[in-house]
């Protein structure tokens, strides 16, 4: 579509999260924008310098911001702190591509950052070249700052396009997403994720090929995991004793379970879900290929311990337990109470195991 000059004006970049959305599109912008003339960004002209480091005047990144970032909700207008908190994520950013960029406590995209974006997509690009603005986790679009965005869509001005990410196209307002060319993001393979941590991390083929397969095809979460790795065994312990005492007799044993699970923030219980699931699936996979699945284990490393917890659950329906913790996961980002989502998950767990509700 570049070269070909057909790129529509709005686009929707969906796909899970670590797949690349907002990295391609901050790519697309530097290729556009390159002074070199090739089939895709040189690295080397200034223009592309410039992207690299997310200080383009042709880049707009827009991320969910807490209220305190702001002078005002209505304006846009960022406070000092708000403004070198931001500027100090997208130079990370910059350096380190597939790097989680969260303004901590910013839960939407409020109406005063849209409007704010409404005046710089007013103003002329430098040289005629194509500004392009980014909306990262559209999903969090406030529907005040939603219908705001429409005369962007409807009315865009010369040169400029407009992208939008999120995990699913249905968490886009529908008015939004109408008006936008949707972009699917897959997964990353486990080899292309190891690759890119020994590329970029140094570590060997072992390492990565583990904290790949744990990744979920997200590479943003590998680099956060090589990043820290004890971090990661505490999240994996955290993970196997949420199932350890869901399926306990004793109630009062899965409490500090819960404790721990609640006191980290959202982003961290998601993770913890996720590593459950990967858990599971695993177990799923034994029970039905035996050692044949083997290969296909995320948890290779702790084959032993999964096949001693299949074989101690012989009436298991894993492929159940898998669904039920996923809707945990839809239910903690609806915004239902930790504990309850917890508590829930455990007594669906009990019962797909057991065959049984918990006494």
């Amino acid at each position: 579509m570049v070269r070909e000059n057909r790129l529509p004006h709005a686009m929707l970049f969906w796909g899970p999260a670590g797949s690349g959305k907002s990295v391609a599109a901050i790519e697309l912008a530097r290729w556009l924008n390159c002074r070199s003339g090739l089939d895709g960004p040189c690295g080397r002209c200034d223009s592309c310098r410039s992207f690299a480091a997310l200080e383009h005047p042709h880049l707009s990144y827009v991320m969910p911001l807490p209220g305190k970032a702001l002078v005002d909700s209505d304006s846009g207008e960022l406070t000092e702190e708000g403004a070198e908190t931001l500027a100090n994520l997208l130079r990370l950013k910059g350096a380190e591509p597939y790097r989680v960029c969260e303004y901590r406590g910013g839960q939407n995209i409020l109406i005063g950052q849209i409007r704010s974006l409404l005046q710089w997509a007013g103003k002329r690009s430098f040289d005629d070249l194509p500004r392009l603005a980014l909306i990262d986790h559209a999903d969090r679009l406030r529907e005040e700052a939603g219908n705001a965005l429409l005369k962007l869509l409807e009315e865009p001005p010369p040169n400029f396009l407009l992208v939008l990410t999120s995990e699913a196209q249905e968490d886009i307002l529908p008015t939004l997403r109408s008006r936008c060319q949707a972009v699917e993001f897959e997964r990353l393979p486990v080899l292309a994720i190891a690759q890119a941590l020994q590329d970029w991390k140094g570590l060997d083929s072992t390492t990565s090929q583990n904290i790949a397969r744990l990744s979920g095809g997200n590479l943003s979460r590998a680099m956060a995991f090589a990043d820290d790795p004890q971090q990661v065994s505490k999240y994996y312990d955290l993970a196997v004793n949420l199932v350890r005492y869901s399926l306990g007799k004793n109630p009062l044993e899965f409490h500090p379970m819960i404790e721990k699970w609640t006191k980290l923030e959202m982003p961290d219980q998601l993770l913890i879900l996720e590593i459950v699931m990967a858990w599971l699936r695993d177990a799923a996979l034994l029970q039905s290929l035996g050692d044949g699945a083997q290969p296909r284990l995320v948890f290779q490393d702790r084959a032993d311990l999964l096949r001693k917890f299949v074989t101690n659950c012989p009436a298991a329906d894993f492929h159940s337990t898998v669904l039920r913790v996923e809707d945990a996961r839809r239910q903690l980002l609806g915004k239902v109470l930790a504990p309850l989502v917890i508590v829930a998950m455990a007594r669906d767990l009990y019962r797909a195991i057991y065959g049984k509700s918990p006494v």
